[in-house]
């Protein structure tokens, strides 16, 4: 079998490509971030049977146009904010996820931004770099205890659950598309938000970006963020105002945030959260440990191969 593979935004890792070549595909790759125009010339120019989508703009009904052979589009994650679902499925593509695979990674991202917040490593090592050696500055606490409340209890919510009950906290979970079956103890089931919002030491972002989830976490709802609370935000930026957190941070209504993700990436120079002393920012990277990566490539060139070789897409890896 020989078919063709363009990955739009940077090529996968040597363990997914392997298995594609081994299976007979031929591989094409753009840098990261494509313009439209670049898409729309490489996936007319090779016709691909499959495209797999990494670090892109926008993948539209145009561009996946432009590739009349396309068979399956795989994103190189979960989230598909970037993909037009709704026009794929008008065009007959299925659009492809690789569920799970870097649910470990990000879980444990957000539990090490949660202790770097809360033990206050971020304020030590500064004054430590500033030649302030003095005990009685530190402001750490003991997460034991402490109430987690989870926004969406997808695998990602649920590995960091477990995690954080290692520790003893109490956690509750708001997540009104989730299945009783996903609020085991010690997993409560938060049915309002504010409520949650409310009651939480620590807020922890981890619902996908949707229609429904934009603009989440608004003005008014960081407003019912308790004064001492964290934010952890390691899902999409678009889900949170950010001019709303920046304001709540710079007055002390809450205390600190863990930022991985933006609504604009790469965030501007003078964007708040990276000025903040009071925000621990990282690029977007809580998914990407050589591990997930090795996973997620992994995954996705399986599910470009189980839609090229005929079958059926597996439906836990198929984008609603």
């Amino acid at each position: 079998m020989s078919f063709t593979v363009v990955t739009l935004g940077s090529q996968i890792a040597n363990e997914g490509v392997a298995l594609l070549r081994d299976a007979g595909a031929s591989l094409v790759a753009t840098e990261a971030f494509p313009s439209k125009d670049e898409m729309i010339a490489v996936l007319d120019r090779h016709r691909p049977d499959a495209v797999m989508v990494r670090l892109v703009p926008r993948l539209d009904e145009d561009v996946m146009r432009a590739a009349p052979t396309l068979k399956v589009i795989a994103k190189h994650g979960v989230g598909c904010d970037d993909i037009d679902v709704a026009a794929a499925r008008r065009l007959g593509i299925p659009v492809m996820i690789a569920t799970g695979c870097n649910a470990q990674s990000v879980a444990e991202h957000a539990l090490a931004m949660m202790l770097a917040l809360v033990k206050d490593l971020e304020r030590q090592t500064a004054l430590m770099r500033s030649g302030r050696f003095d005990k009685s500055l530190y402001r750490g606490r003991e997460l034991r205890g402490m109430r987690l409340g989870l926004v969406g209890l997808g695998q990602i919510g649920r590995s960091f659950a477990a995690m954080a009950a290692a520790i003893g906290m109490v956690i509750e979970a708001y997540d009104p598309f989730a299945p009783d079956a996903a609020f085991v103890p010690p997993i409560a089931r938060a049915t309002d938000l504010d409520a949650l919002l409310a009651r939480a030491d620590v807020v922890s972002l981890h619902c996908p970006l949707t229609e429904t989830t934009r603009g989440l976490l608004g003005a008014r709802e960081i407003g019912l963020i308790r004064p001492g609370a964290w934010l952890i935000n390691t899902a999409r930026g678009e889900v949170i105002d950010e001019a709303a957190l920046a304001a709540a941070l710079r007055s002390g209504a809450i205390a600190g945030a863990g930022i991985d993700s933006f609504a604009a990436e790469p965030p501007p120079a003078d964007h708040p959260f990276l000025h903040l002393p009071n925000v621990i920012a990282t690029p977007h990277v809580a998914g990407v440990t050589d591990d997930a990566k090795r996973e997620v490539s992994l995954q996705t060139a399986r599910n470009v191969l189980s839609v090229i070789s005929g079958g059926a897409p597996d439906p836990r890896y198929l984008a609603r």
